[in-house]
Parts: C-alpha cells; sequence; structure tokens
C-alpha cells in the first residue's frame, strides 16, 4: 500500500484492535466474516469505486456502507467496514486489501488470547512445507476448476485431524483465494502476521481526552525504548481519570493521572 493507504489502514487496525481485546474469543467469527466482505468488495469494482472515490463526502460513502453491509454483517464488522470508507485510499483494492489483513488479526487474536499463537505458527509453516513437499495435494487445492466445496473438504481430510481451529481457518481462507495469491504465498504472509503479533507489546492507555498523533507517536518512541521492543499503542478515552495518562503495559501499570493522585491525598488524609 502506498502511505496515504497505510495510515488509513493503521488508524482501522487500532480501531480493531482494541475490540479485539475485549472479544477476542469471537475472533474466528470475526475473522470469517471480514474474508466474506472483502469478497464482496473485490466482486463489484463499481462497488470500492464508490467507496474509495474522494469526491464523494464521508458521510456518504459511510452511508453507502451502511445501506450495503448492515443487514449482512455483525454490527461489529459493518462499523468496521464504515470506519474503513470514512477514510482515505490510494487505491480502490486497498480497502478489500485491508478488511482481509484485519480478518487475518482477528484470528489470530483468537489464538492469543487461547494461548495457541505460537502453536498456530508452526501449524501453518507445517501446512507450507507439506504443500512444498507434496504436489498433487497443492494442485488440487488450487484447481479453481474443482468447487471450493470439494477443496475444502480436501485440506480438512489433510488438516483438520492434526491443527488448531485458528490455522484450519487460515487455511481454508488460504484454499479460498488460490490460485492468487497462491496458498503459499497466504500461509507466508499469515506466519508472517504470527510472528509480528508475538513481537511487539500493545500499551492500553488511558486519558480523558484524545491524544494527537505527534502526541501518540512519541508516546510510541519512549515506551519502545524503555522496553527494547516496538510498542503498539492503543488509546481510549475515560473522563473518570480527570487527567494525566494510565499506561497498561505487560504487567506494568504507569499510572500519572490527577484521579489517582486525588485518591492517594485522601487515603493518606484517612489514616
Amino acid at each position: 500500500m502506498r502511505a496515504v493507504s497505510r495510515e488509513s489502514y493503521e488508524r482501522a487496525e487500532d480501531r480493531w484492535g482494541a475490540l479485539m481485546r475485549e472479544k477476542s474469543g469471537r475472533g474466528l467469527d470475526f475473522g470469517e466474516e471480514a474474508f466474506a466482505a472483502a469478497d464482496v468488495l473485490r466482486s463489484s469494482g463499481q462497488l470500492t469505486r464508490s467507496f474509495a472515490d474522494s469526491s464523494r463526502s464521508a458521510e456518504d460513502r459511510a452511508q453507502l456502507a451502511a445501506e450495503v453491509f448492515s443487514s449482512v454483517f455483525s454490527s461489529e464488522i459493518c462499523e468496521l467496514l464504515i470506519g474503513l470508507v470514512r477514510d482515505r485510499w490510494a487505491d480502490d483494492g486497498d480497502i478489500a486489501d485491508s478488511v482481509e489483513l484485519l480478518g487475518v488479526r482477528s484470528v489470530l487474536a483468537y489464538a492469543d488470547s487461547a494461548g495457541a499463537l505460537e502453536r498456530t505458527e508452526g501449524d501453518l509453516y507445517r501446512a507450507m512445507r507439506l504443500l512444498a513437499e507434496e504436489r498433487d495435494v497443492r494442485i488440487a487445492l488450487s484447481d479453481a476448476a474443482v468447487s471450493l466445496a470439494r477443496r475444502l473438504a480436501l485440506a480438512d481430510r489433510v488438516w483438520a485431524e492434526h491443527v488448531g481451529a485458528p490455522t484450519l481457518t487460515l487455511i481454508h481462507r488460504a484454499v479460498a483465494r488460490a490460485p492468487l495469491p497462491t496458498i503459499a504465498a497466504s500461509l507466508n504472509g499469515y506466519i508472517d502476521a504470527a510472528a509480528d503479533v508475538q513481537s511487539k507489546l500493545v500499551a492500553s492507555v488511558t486519558v480523558a481526552s484524545p491524544l494527537t498523533r505527534k502526541q501518540e507517536e512519541r508516546l510510541r518512541r519512549i515506551l519502545s525504548a524503555r522496553y527494547g521492543k516496538d510498542v503498539s499503542v492503543h488509546v481510549a478515552i475515560d473522563a473518570a481519570t480527570v487527567g494525566g495518562i494510565r499506561v497498561h503495559i505487560g504487567g506494568d501499570v504507569i499510572d500519572a493521572t490527577l484521579a489517582t493522585r486525588i485518591r492517594g491525598v485522601k487515603d493518606a488524609i484517612s489514616k
């Protein structure tokens, strides 16, 4: 993606990541819904052009998305799509690609919450190796002349008893998208995404009023330097904090809110 689309995707990823921390148990369902939404977008060039048309107002694009998707998908996926089309995109196809990526992130969030992310990464790697070694299986799973139902049934016979639900969901998606991208290319992308999830720390930041993008970036750099690895910052607004900032990262809590200081004074007085 070009820079403008990458920035739009990252904003959506931040919003979706916050939801996934609350509802990771639904990650498989959200992932499959996101994949279905990406398919809808890719099936209609006219629709995606309308969603990416900067000559239309953001509200107009959002209203169109609500009309198209609200009766088809869950409220969470519908809100994701509405948020995406409100933003700016360098290319029509970048919206569908972003939905696809967020679907993968949803499945991985489920795996992570279940303590199965490392296993999922390993299972995906082994699946890719099997395809490299078994040419007949690779060709059969990628044959567009064969119905998707039959190809998914073959994938189940090969993997269903040996991998977890997140891995099987992603294998199904790779088969559904074949032959372009190839199954191997899709699996390699999923492996990279799983590794990326595991290499990052997530900072949940609570403030009384929104941070500017510059403030968020400065906070991200400070936390990354302190913890020695890349930190993804997710901001939530809570007026009860009164002022200052509260950061939850790993097992640490950094609380510099006025509300906390007030409670500290009250506690000292009451002793």
